[in-house]
């Protein structure tokens, strides 16, 4: 009997590679060892004959779908967010073909991305090297009278946002002696706050008491750009803005304005509105006083395994007749149904 075709161009480990091969007659053409992710043109000429898919950061928009004739079930390698514009979500829905995705995947890489943002900012990390590099560095206590720094530990951090990188996020920072204080519109319950030792604050009172300021909200329509001027006046002189999340949650011509007027000490971002960010195109990289990273707090072989290990449970699922754990649109599955079978 024939193996179902199935195409996977996200970066898969080893195990889990091997455990769809005994099932599926696998083309595997990794994104990450070829240098870039496939364009809606490439798909085009691979997805005809698959009946399972799963991909990563590639074009996988209408047409594709559409030259997908065979298709049973796509996989996304990436939590599927609500800023998501490389896969046409309700073209796969109304086909009634199920999105497994795999949320949370790099959960812990963010999270300690965060904190060693927050140290470099706060250690004034690029200030002191690009000073060292430079041969600044004449007497011995050069260093001394010209760096002063902060200690994490006594410090206040307010969490934008207290999902699952926000919950972890807090038990790091903790680790560090701070004090951690909390606002998300979406959770109302004290209990959770509580069981954490977080202390649940309404906005204008984090920002107003933070002395690191880390955003780790999900984007909306209500939310894109919503840090600005305002929100850093609330902000104390000597705080520190972090963002790991998505750049579009903050005006960067608000931040620019407030890191140049020292309305706020320093910033550190691993996100940009323009994506590859460089000199030419974002002035906040001239700054001395921003610590930033392109885009890399996800990127740990940890997230590899994690996500290929969770796309594997929701296919077996799938081809047992069991709902998965993390389906996009459960709404197209059927009642006791197996796929792929």
């Amino acid at each position: 009997m024939n193996k179902p075709k199935a195409l996977i161009t996200a970066a898969y480990n080893e195990q889990n590679l091997n455990a769809l091969k005994e099932k599926f007659d696998i083309t595997y053409m990794n994104w990450m060892e070829r240098g870039r992710a496939f364009t809606e043109e490439e798909l085009l000429e691979l997805v005809g004959d698959k009946s399972l898919i799963i991909l990563e950061t590639d074009d996988f928009k209408l047409r594709v779908v559409e030259a997908a004739k065979e298709l049973k079930v796509v996989g996304c390698c990436r939590g599927l967010r609500g800023d998501d514009n490389t896969m046409d979500v309700k073209a796969l829905t109304d086909r009634g073909i199920p999105i497994l995705f795999a949320p949370g995947r790099n959960l812990n890489a963010v999270a300690e991305f965060t904190l060693l943002m927050t140290l470099a900012a706060m250690k004034k990390v690029r200030a002191s090297t690009k000073w060292l590099y430079e041969d600044q560095w004449q007497s011995w206590l050069d260093f001394y009278l010209t760096f002063r720094t902060s200690e994490l530990a006594g410090k206040k951090v307010g969490l934008l946002g207290f999902g699952n990188i926000g919950k972890r996020v807090a038990k790091l920072f903790q680790a560090f002696g701070a004090e951690i204080c909390a606002y998300d519109p979406y959770i109302s319950d004290s209990q959770i706050y509580d069981a954490l030792n977080v202390q649940k604050a309404d906005l204008k009172e984090l920002l107003q008491t933070s002395d690191i300021v880390s955003l780790h909200m999900n984007v909306s329509e209500d939310n894109k750009g919503f840090f600005n001027a305002e929100y850093f006046d609330l902000m104390k002189p000597n705080a520190f803005l972090i963002n790991s999340a998505r750049a579009v949650l903050v005006n960067h011509d608000d931040l620019y304005d407030a890191l140049v007027k020292g309305k706020i000490a320093g910033a550190a971002l691993d996100v940009f509105h323009q994506e590859p960010a460089n000199t030419q195109n974002e002035p906040l990289l001239s700054l001395d006083n921003v610590f930033a990273t392109p885009h890399m707090g996800g990127t740990t072989n940890e997230v590899i395994d994690n996500h290929s290990l969770l796309i594997n449970e929701g296919l077996m699922d799938l081809i047992q007749g069991k709902k998965p754990r993390f389906v996009l649109n459960p709404e197209v599955l059927k009642e006791g149904g197996k796929y792929l079978d």
